[in-house]
């Protein structure tokens, strides 16, 4: 048994998807294997799997572990109940593993009768130091200008991989950073149907979050808390973040408690806009729980993935074999782990996985190229035939932005990432105030806001 193997038979059981010859191989697993994978709810859940049960819904898996004590005498008792019926030359590992269960559960019920066990701690706010806003450079100001006269007078696009929520709050994003606030028209519109609609889908529920604590963190306090919960409901049991679903708001007061899982995967795309999203919500004062932080952390440290030359990064997601990192990305998963471990408060300097895509981003960055996607789109035909090194890269420059931001980088090795970018947006910008990379699957009012982000320098850095 490898970790590999271990670790992929775990997900097949969670994702319902283990067959019975797979849950055997799972119990039969060797050290240290076998001691984390008994655990009560792994345990009783592949002894029900192999009594030829269906699978259990996934969300009472991994929420078993909080049961009342008397459930969970219950549910030992039903597995044992089904024991001595089962004619199988497996039965004797059954009685074992069903014995360990009892023991487990036994223990953890009865080793303090007197007293109920301690209520968990209750999730706390990390506050994070934020640092004056960098001022952008005097010579953007008039190219941001015609950029926000462009989206005024643009309808938007239809929503392709964000159905059925169009970019509002992007738009919304990219003109609060190139100064237009409430009492414009135009905002004021858009900012009235975000706040009318529901909360559907993670780009937009990220972005409102960041969105709404630019504006005004205390009036949209409660709104922001409900942004809150649905990122912490919305969490992958992996520690990713996929499109996401609706949920419930928050609890009165902004207290955010998660209420169920995700599903078992995501993409590195939502995750860092989670990511930022999740720093805006403490940034306002909602209580985030703290383990959503470390299991987004882990997420990025499982899907990180080295190039032929050494070199590490990130791609989309971690099953996007054989394609290699690319440059938004790995400038995303940079972000995001900065900003994870801030909001956890340790150093992210001391995570090896950031410190590698650093180095990664460092070395490919060029404000002319998003290094590495063309070739992934190309394949599932979402450009066209004819390979554009510009494939996204205002997504990608945006990136840049945040990741150099959050680290407190003025430099790239020797590169001045702002300086060179403002050199090419400024070249490259039409006369109607736009930019568009000219690939099918971008969008200029996508790409235009994207850039206005990257020209305004519209992260906040830490104080730190």
């Amino acid at each position: 048994m490898t970790e590999d193997r271990f670790q992929l038979l775990v997900e097949k059981y969670l994702d319902g998807a283990l067959t019975d010859d797979e849950a055997r191989e799972l119990l039969e697993a060797p050290e240290p294997f076998q001691s984390r994978l008994l655990d009560e709810v792994t345990t009783a859940g592949l002894l029900a799997r192999v009594e030829g049960k269906p699978p259990a819904d996934l969300v009472a898996k991994v929420r078993a572990a909080l049961r009342p004590a008397a459930e969970k005498d219950a549910m030992v008792g039903r597995v044992m109940g089904h024991l001595p019926r089962r004619r199988t030359a497996f039965r004797p590992f059954l009685a074992l593993a069903a014995a360990a269960l009892i023991l487990l559960t036994l223990y953890a019920v009865l080793r303090s009768p007197a007293a109920p066990p301690p209520p968990a701690p209750a999730p706390v706010a990390v506050a994070t130091k934020v640092a004056p806003a960098i001022t952008p450079a005097a010579d953007v100001r008039p190219a941001v200008a015609k950029a926000v006269d462009f989206l005024r007078r643009q309808k938007l696009p239809a929503a392709s991989h964000n159905p059925p929520q169009t970019p509002e709050e992007l738009v919304l994003w990219a003109m609060i950073n190139g100064g237009v606030g409430a009492g414009d028209p135009t905002f004021d519109k858009l900012l009235k149907q975000v706040l009318a609609g529901k909360l559907q889908r993670t780009y937009c529920v990220s972005l409102q979050a960041l969105v709404l604590e630019r504006l005004d963190r205390a009036k949209y306090r409660d709104r922001i808390a409900d942004c809150a919960q649905f990122l912490v409901d919305n969490q992958c049991l992996n520690g990713q973040w996929s499109y996401g679903a609706p949920t419930l708001p928050a609890r009165i007061g902004g207290v955010v408690k998660k209420t169920r899982d995700g599903p078992l995967s995501g993409n590195n795309s939502c995750s860092q806009f989670a990511a930022m999203a999740l720093r805006a919500c403490v940034d306002a004062g909602i209580a985030v729980p703290p383990e959503t932080f470390d299991r987004a952390i882990r997420a990025w440290h499982e899907c990180q993935r080295p190039e032929a030359d050494g070199r590490i990064g990130w791609c989309y997601t971690r099953d996007e074999s054989p394609h290699r990192p690319y440059g938004s990305m790995t400038a995303g998963g940079v972000a995001s782990l900065a900003i994870l471990h801030k909001l956890a408060g340790r150093d992210w300097r001391q995570d090896k996985a950031a410190q590698a895509g650093l180095a990664w981003v460092s070395y490919h960055f060029t404000p002319e190229e998003n290094f590495g996607p063309v070739e992934e789109l190309m394949a599932k035909e979402m450009i066209s035939d004819t390979p554009n090194q510009r494939t996204e890269l205002y997504y990608w420059l945006w990136a840049v932005e945040r990741a150099a931001t959050v680290c407190g980088l003025e430099k790239l090795d020797d590169k001045a990432w702002y300086t060179d970018g403002v050199h090419e947006l400024l070249a490259t910008q039409k006369a109607d105030g736009s930019w568009y990379s000219g690939v099918k699957r971008c969008q200029p009012v996508w790409d235009t806001c994207y850039a206005i982000l990257f020209l305004t320098r519209s992260t906040r850095p830490f104080a730190d």
